[in-house]
């Protein structure tokens, strides 16, 4: 306020003094510099309204400094000009703070320096006074003199508004602690009566202890007399401790038989775990076999032209079966899991909700046009573009449904599947069919594992009864329901509810791509690529060589791991496809080998094998393994897989010429 005060009232006082003394002279430049000067004070106006306190500061004192330089050097020492000084050297006193002292150092120099260049100037003549008359200078120099007095009055008047505001608030300081001292005297005459309540207060307490000490006599009589009745009651705890030292004893055989059925029962669990994973083992390699060749049949173009379309159908049965047969062991094997407490933990990521029920309801249109089904997917619009949630259990619980639905649907009937937003906070998938309905008394049944509506459901339809209770216990894990609704005859709808994260909760969070898609028909790989396969199985071997064969590839065979290792050191292959399961070295021992060899480490490595438990997964990956695929193998799968590998190697150069189409 006080620089800005100066500022625009000095803009003013130049102002009229460049007029008139360009009036008076007949010299309009002095006009001229007058409004340059004006200019320089008014841009102090606008330093305080950008916030440089400081700049505006100083620019006022230096356009001071420069308008006493410039009227001193013009009209000569008879102006009395350098009185201006003395004004200035109070005025950084005033508008500079307590905290601003080398802002108040710089500006008392700047004017000590002004004064002693005007001095200077007087003293030397070194710009020679404008000429005037001696009237014109005596009128000068009254003006002169008049702008200072002005400037003057207007640093005593800041200075005593500043007197008197520091005179307030000493007089406001000295109400205050005259107030505090009453207060203080207030609480001194309160402790006085308090001490007195507190010597009134010891005197009844003397009084009470004296009562007390009687009656703590009295009660040490009472105290003998149950220090006798402990006695007698001791004898008998002695009696009772000798009965509850033999039910110990009993209580310990009995811990002990516990423990050992406990073991008992632990040994036969990893003795289960053992015979699931050997024998889901030895059921996926022929399924592999069973699957692959029927692959190939049914996708190598020329097998099918020469196939007749009554085999073909033989063999898309055999197809469909084995697909049957590894839904049946991987249900089985999920159970197996759920029941030893090994379920995989709940992974939650962003998706693109709508991408995925797309993805879902295409890979399920195939199988219901077979059956004559129709799927319609229905995406409520108050559900957000991206959730957060684990993919792959909302997949499982989609396929189990969806397969559900599809099975149980008679021909020329529509199956539904509704996802749709529940508030506050939930969102619900729902697969609805027209198909045989559920008694009310067996919906709670459905749920038990190997359990069906009734006994003809087995018969008519197959399965084994634990798609749904591994979805419900899926549901369960994330945190969700699952509850069911049907009519005997008209149809059935299952209903997933979920909490619903929207994409506002997810920050710093990636949304996840989407899962590679299923080819239309596969691109040949360069001629030049290599790949080496270790595989002691000689079908797998021929499934393996026939489909690189339609790629582009001519595929490195070896039958074990030594051979594998020798054969990759002569051929540096671009990808390595493993058995977990070879004679002479193992799957883990050959990647920890080819991890170790710096020729060798360089190269993806991508595990096929019929362990499925995530356990043996974890242990191939921890060991060097890049991929790790479960037989039987999905062909599309792989070929991606190894599509991303050689890309990445070769800098995503796109391949030329389609040659077979997917399944």
């Amino acid at each position: 306020m006080v620089v800005n005060s100066f500022s625009f009232i000095t803009a003013l006082l130049c102002t009229f003094c460049g007029v008139s003394l360009a009036w008076i002279s007949g010299d309009w430049s002095i006009l001229y510099t007058a409004l340059g000067f004006v200019g320089g004070f008014l841009s102090v106006l606008a330093f305080n309204r950008i916030g440089r306190y400081a700049t505006a500061k100083f620019t006022l004192m230096l356009v001071f400094c420069l308008v006493m330089l410039y009227y001193g050097a013009t009209f000569g020492e008879s102006t009395q000009v350098h009185f201006l000084g003395l004004f200035l050297i109070g005025v950084p006193l005033l508008i500079c703070t307590p905290h601003e002292k080398e802002l108040r150092w710089y500006c008392l120099c700047l004017i000590l320096t002004c004064l002693i260049l005007l001095e200077t100037n007087y003293y030397f003549q070194v710009v020679t006074p404008m000429a005037m008359t001696r009237d014109e200078l005596y009128i000068f120099r009254w003006m002169i003199m008049s702008v200072v007095l002005a400037l003057n009055y207007m640093v005593i008047s800041f200075y005593q508004i500043n007197i008197s505001g520091l005179v307030k608030r000493l007089h406001k300081r000295n109400e205050t602690l005259l107030e505090k001292n009453k207060l203080v005297n207030d609480k001194e005459a309160e402790l006085k009566a308090a001490n007195v309540k507190l010597s009134a207060y010891n005197e009844h307490l003397e009084q009470e202890v004296s009562d007390r000490t009687k009656d703590l006599l009295a009660s040490n009589i009472a105290m003998d007399d149950a220090i006798q009745h402990l006695k007698r009651s001791n004898r008998q705890l002695r009696e009772q401790d000798k009965m509850l030292t033999a039910q110990l004893k009993q209580l310990e055989e009995a811990r002990e038989e516990l423990t050992k059925a406990r073991d008992a029962a632990e040994k036969a669990n990893i003795a289960k775990s053992a015979f699931l994973r050997e024998i889901s083992h030895e059921i996926r390699n022929p399924l592999n076999a069973v699957i692959g060749m029927t692959y190939l049949l049914l996708n190598e173009t020329d097998n099918r032209n020469r196939i007749p379309q009554s085999v073909l159908a033989y063999i898309e049965s055999i197809s469909t079966s084995g697909h049957s047969l590894l839904e049946i062991v991987n249900n089985v094997l999920e159970l197996a899991r759920i029941e030893a407490g090994k379920i995989d933990q709940v992974q939650p990521e962003p998706f693109d909700l709508r991408e995925w029920l797309r993805g879902i309801s295409t890979i399920y249109q195939n199988a219901a046009q077979v059956k004559g089904v129709a799927i319609q997917l229905q995406i409520d619009n108050r559900l957000p573009g991206i959730v957060c949630g684990d993919r792959l259990h909302l997949t499982q619980i989609a396929n189990n449904l969806l397969g559900n639905a599809i099975k149980f649907s008679p021909e020329n009937k529509k199956i539904t599947l509704h996802v749709f937003r529940r508030e506050p906070a939930h969102w619900c998938i729902r697969v609805s069919d027209e198909g045989i309905g559920i008694p009310e008394d067996k919906q709670r049944v459905i749920f038990q594992p190997f359990e069906q509506a009734d006994a003809t459901i087995h018969e008519t339809y197959g399965g084994t009864g634990l798609g749904l209770t591994i979805t419900r216990r899926i549901v369960e894990m994330m945190g969700g329901t699952i509850s069911v609704r049907s009519t005997p005859g008209m149809g059935t709808a299952f209903t997933v509810t979920l909490p619903l994260v929207e994409e506002a909760a997810m920050a710093g969070m990636e949304v996840a791509p989407s899962p590679l898609e299923t080819q239309a028909e596969y691109q040949s790989f360069p001629s030049e690529t290599r790949v080496l396969l270790m595989e002691d199985s000689e079908i797998n071997q021929l499934i393996m060589e026939r489909f690189f064969s339609h790629v582009g590839i001519n595929l490195h065979i070896a039958g074990n791991g030594e051979d594998g290792l020798r054969l990759a050191r002569a051929v540096h292959p671009d990808i390595i496809i493993l058995d977990m399961h070879m004679p002479r070295m193992s799957g883990r021992e050959v990647i920890v080998q080819i991890r170790k060899d710096p020729d060798l480490k360089h190269i993806p490595v991508i595990a096929i094998s019929a362990d499925a438990f995530r356990e043996q997964q974890n242990e191939a990956k921890a060991a060097g393994v890049n991929e790790y695929l479960i037989k039987p193998i999905e062909f599309d799968r792989l070929y991606n897989v190894i599509d991303q590998y050689i890309r990445e190697a070769r800098q995503q150069t796109p391949f030329p010429l389609r040659v077979i189409r997917a399944s």
